[in-house]
């Protein structure tokens, strides 16, 4: 790696890989484009192709590579990424490609939640909400059913880098991994094997799970480290709507208890045209559980993106102080660039399930309002 500036590295694409919904894996969750694996392709070849060689070449010179440039958005707009999260794990001057020491697996779309923010390949509940609507195309293949298929051969893969690492860190994706059997099943084979002292957890998790087998298979002293981002993105009645599904008071009881079962618990907002007005509560409903809040912002689908409204921004920022001195910068983003006809695919897109989900309005009549729902 050219060291030369070291404010343009990433440990990313040396020490970490990720698996892709639609199967095999990717360099990078946050990079456009993906350098994807190929059919057929085993990970050992994927992982020391020339394509990958030449990614890695672009990091350390004068800028980030032009693929990264949602790292660099976010970083710019409100000082966090996942290239500088990973980075503070890492000495940069000594990194070197070996074998993975990180890994970021989807397990599939099992979850018990149908969040606005996410589609058919990220939840088994919405896979079956398009079907019942008959919103899926004729030859939809269940990211589920791929993700089976391919288990027994990611599992090979992170057990062999047990082999070359004294850690190893595992994020944990779905779905919602505490809900998926095949995630507890896996973590208690760890166990089973003498490896969880040696790995690191990191869960995103929509909070809504908390039994005792859960308590069980994630005690702090079996594991290194274990770290939980929790999927909030407003308070209250809000939430149950954007994560439809929910039970509020469920999950700040789960919180208190996810607290004390891990090392770390921070919160993870995904940022849309949904909940730009509910960040300020968020915000204090964070401050009162003590709990860091993360801001990402959502780009696709792109018809939910605050930087593509394409409706009266004033409208939609009513009663917001639009220069907060945590959030001005967000609001700021509002319709910055916009789509042409976004909000009307969002208002269809949203009554396409009538049939099935409670309206809006039932939750926030503001927003409804708004968005003529």
């Amino acid at each position: 790696m050219d060291r030369k500036n070291s404010s343009t590295l990433c440990a990313v694409p040396f020490i970490q890989t990720f698996s892709a919904p639609s199967g095999g894996w990717r360099n990078c969750c946050a990079a456009d484009p993906q350098i994807r694996s190929n059919p057929g392709q085993t990970f050992d070849q994927w992982w020391t192709s020339k394509d990958m060689q030449d990614f890695r070449s672009k990091f350390g010179g004068t800028n980030l590579p032009s693929e990264c440039q949602k790292c660099s958005m976010h970083e710019t707009t409100y000082g966090h990424s996942l290239r500088l999260s990973v980075n503070k794990t890492v000495d940069l001057n000594t990194i070197s490609v070996t074998y993975p020491s990180r890994w970021s697996i989807i397990f599939g779309n099992v979850c018990n939640l149908a969040c606005w923010s996410c589609g058919e390949n990220s939840s088994s509940v919405i896979e079956k909400h398009k079907q019942k609507l008959k919103l899926l195309p004729d030859n939809f293949e269940s990211t589920q059913k791929k993700f089976q298929q391919q288990w027994p051969d990611i599992k090979a893969n992170i057990l062999k880098s047990y082999q070359y690492h004294k850690i190893i860190t595992l994020t944990l994706l779905g779905g919602e991994p505490l809900y998926n059997k095949d995630v507890l099943q896996f973590l208690d084979d760890l166990r089973q094997q003498g490896l969880s002292h040696r790995t690191t957890l990191e869960f995103h998790t929509n909070a809504t799970r908390f039994t005792r087998q859960i308590q069980k298979i994630l005690s702090t002293k079996t594991w290194n480290y274990i770290s939980m981002f929790l999927s909030l993105d407003a308070v209250g009645k809000k939430a149950e709507w954007l994560r439809y599904g929910c039970n509020w008071s469920k999950i700040c009881n789960n919180i208190s208890g996810l607290k004390q079962l891990c090392n770390y618990v921070e919160v993870h907002c995904t940022l849309s045209v949904l909940n730009i007005r509910d960040l300020v509560d968020l915000q204090k409903f964070c401050n009162v559980y003590e709990l860091p809040l993360k801001i990402n912002l959502l780009v696709m689908p792109r018809m939910m993106s605050i930087k593509y409204w394409d409706g009266d921004k004033e409208l939609l920022l009513r009663d917001i102080d639009q220069n907060h001195h945590d959030f001005g910068n967000l609001y700021k983003l509002v319709g910055s660039s916009p789509i042409l006809g976004n909000k009307n695919l969002l208002v269809d897109y949203i009554r396409s399930f009538d049939a099935i989900r409670k309206p809006l309005s039932q939750y926030d009549d503001c927003l409804a309002s708004i968005l003529g729902l």
